[in-house]
């Protein structure tokens, strides 16, 4: 499995907007409010709603990883 960088959710997230045909089209197809698409977008704020994400077609899996090198021994 391989992460996704948040920016590259951004960046489907406005090809899906595009092919919608804007925001608000999304956001009835898909049922998330239109504003938090648009703070998505905008970069407002560090996270990505799982639901968002979960309309992308994706799922969120939480993941460990050691913070520092040899932590996990």
């Amino acid at each position: 499995m391989t992460a996704f960088p948040i920016e590259e959710i951004r960046a489907r997230l406005a090809d899906r907007v595009e092919l919608a045909g804007g925001q608000r089209e999304l956001s009835r197809q898909i049922g998330i409010a239109q504003p938090v698409i648009s703070k998505v977008l905008s970069g407002r704020g560090d996270t990505i709603p799982e639901s968002l994400i979960n309309a992308l077609g994706y799922f969120v899996q939480p993941m460990c990883v050691p913070a520092l090198k040899g932590m996990n021994r």
